[in-house]
């Protein structure tokens, strides 16, 4: 029995299996991309599903054609505005960067199945989870358009080293497919498409079997050795550098060409060049 009463999200779907509980990103005709709103309902699920007995692992998946597109930034849409100076940026930055460690706090397991598209921030949320399953044919990167940069990278480094991790970065729109990722180590392992939510779940199912108290300190143990090495810190010293580069020339024109011309038409001329400096 469940000892709290679970969420009805607008931007989630929980489907229970077992004893493990799915949370479907569910924005499919915007590519599952991140609102303001999909954050704050992703960390209170996360919350609840930690005082669910019903529920002793957690697999984060998407809806529709991709797992999910990252934030949502486009013009007039429900998702992450402008900070006005680089103090309240830098604040804000930290603060959604503890939305998703929920991800890597929570007590439960908590397995990514990812397919389709999976970029910029969207990435963050597998590297924080437990583990993270990949469709062979999964398309894994950034942004194509670079509007700052700091908040993704340190999680890279740590689960892919810094020489790709700089391949990522220095690339504008550079992807890896989920074989690539797999091998780098970003990802356990690469699955036929077909069947990603089967092994997603089959993995989960035998990750329950373990009594909840054992997964909750087996898992903190290793987080803790991840922290050891200056995990947490990494991470606040990258939203820092992202607030900075926020305020930059090129980051500022960016960001007005999108606020003129939407995200796809920014994209397209970045692409062609049109937008260099």
């Amino acid at each position: 029995m469940s000892t709290t009463p679970l969420p009805s999200p607008q931007t989630l779907q929980l489907e229970q299996h077992g004893r493990v509980t799915v949370v479907w990103l569910n924005r499919p005709d915007k590519l599952n991309a991140i609102s303001r709103l999909m954050l704050d309902e992703i960390v209170a699920v996360l919350r609840a599903l930690a005082q669910d007995d019903a529920t002793r692992v957690i697999v984060l998946a998407g809806r529709g054609a991709s797992f999910c597109s990252g934030f949502d930034i486009e013009r007039g849409g429900p998702g992450f505005g402008w900070a006005p100076d680089p103090v309240s940026d830098a604040i804000g930055l930290e603060n959604r960067l503890g939305h998703f460690l929920e991800v890597w706090d929570s007590p439960k397991p908590v397995v990514a199945a990812v397919h389709g598209n999976c970029l910029a921030a969207a990435t963050m949320l597998c590297t924080l989870a437990d583990l993270t399953i990949v469709a062979s044919d999964a398309r894994i990167g950034y942004s194509t358009i670079p509007l700052g940069g700091g908040f993704l990278e340190p999680l890279w480094v740590h689960l892919v080293g810094p020489k790709r991790a700089k391949q990522m970065a220095l690339i504008p729109g550079h992807t890896i497919s989920g074989a690539t990722a797999a091998d780098w180590g970003w990802a356990n392992y690469a699955i036929a498409p077909e069947r990603l939510l089967e092994e997603a779940l089959d993995v989960a199912t035998r990750m329950s079997r373990l009594p909840p108290d054992v997964a909750r300190l087996r898992k903190q143990a290793i987080n803790r050795m991840v922290e050891l090495t200056g995990f947490r810190e990494g991470l606040r010293m990258g939203a820092q550098t992202d607030a900075v580069l926020h305020q930059s020339p090129a980051v500022q024109m960016l960001r007005r060409v999108i606020g003129e011309c939407g995200l796809k038409e920014a994209v397209h001329r970045f692409q062609a060049g049109e937008l260099e400096n």
